[in-house]
């Protein structure tokens, strides 16, 4: 086969990828398109306190609830097959005493059935777990098939550095036209850590994965208050990184007010009280900017 044959099916590869990755939705909104009330995805990690499954991807949970499914990966794996189809476990069976720990006591006595589905690496899957409450409408479950094919592309696209980086991109010259960008932290992590107070997390390596995915979900929560040309994104230690462009000074207290008040249902009334808007500086150019979003 020649350089050149190989050099266009690479091309239209990288063509198809970047075309699926536009269209593949977040795992919040097609949770929410998908009529999910509580979903959430586990992915593995190895740490030097052994191998566990943490919450990197949640739908209706709270932060402290997402700390609660971190288990060993001996527990997931020798609770589930590697099968990839769903498995369900109904309370009609006795089958949800064995989740005890790992869900709020007010909510596993409400536990109607629990659905999951290995996906992804047969060896290391993740899992995508979905909860169904007394309360809740039966789940309408898509073929198995189908919904692992959905879950790993969102997984696959989720944290694409060039997708990001050309929105950033372009929403910072938009905004360089309005001011230079103004830079604010957006600390949750006393709120994080109130969260997470009594929630048994093996290690500081775990406990820091723990605390950049309950982050990272918290941006997704925030992220429409600072429409574009502002720019948002997840840092590391409970830290958000927002760039704002306005010709009028930002009243920094009501920013923090509505993040507050967006964060309650992951973060908890109490603990929202205990977010911090602080400016980091102002900066003129696009590569400040992008730097100061990107860089922990």
């Amino acid at each position: 086969m020649s350089t050149q044959t190989n050099s266009a099916k690479k091309s239209l590869l990288i063509r198809a990828q970047s075309v699926l990755s536009d269209v593949t939705p977040t795992f919040e909104k097609w949770a929410k398109r998908s009529g999910f009330i509580r979903a959430a995805i586990l992915s593995p990690a190895t740490t030097s306190d052994g191998d566990f499954y943490y919450t990197t991807d949640s739908y209706g949970f709270s932060a402290r609830e997402m700390a609660l499914l971190t288990e060993t990966k001996e527990f997931w794996l020798g609770t589930l097959s590697k099968a990839f189809e769903w498995q369900c476990f109904s309370r009609d069976f006795g089958e949800i005493d064995k989740f005890d720990g790992l869900f709020e006591d007010d909510i596993l006595s409400q536990i109607n059935k629990i659905f999951f589905l290995p996906f992804k690496n047969k060896e290391n899957p993740l899992i995508f777990v979905l909860v169904e409450l007394d309360d809740d409408d039966d789940i309408n479950l898509s073929p198995a098939s189908e919904c692992a094919v959905t879950l790993k592309n969102i997984v696959e696209f989720k944290n694409q550095e060039s997708k990001i980086l050309a929105k950033f991109e372009k929403n910072i010259d938009t905004g360089l036209g309005i001011s230079e960008s103004h830079l604010y932290i957006l600390s949750l992590k006393l709120c994080i850590d109130e969260q997470l107070s009594d929630v048994e997390i093996p290690g500081d390596e775990l406990r820091n994965f723990v605390i950049n995915s309950i982050t990272e979900n918290a941006q997704t929560v925030v992220a429409p208050l600072f429409r574009a040309p502002n720019c948002s994104m997840a840092g590391k230690n409970g830290e958000i990184k927002v760039a704002l462009f306005a010709k009028d000074e930002e009243d920094e207290q009501l920013l923090a007010y509505h993040a507050s008040r967006t964060l309650i249902g992951l973060l908890g009334l109490k603990a929202t009280k205990q977010i911090a808007l602080l400016k980091a500086g102002d900066c003129p150019n696009k590569k400040g900017t992008i730097a100061f979003l990107t860089q922990g």
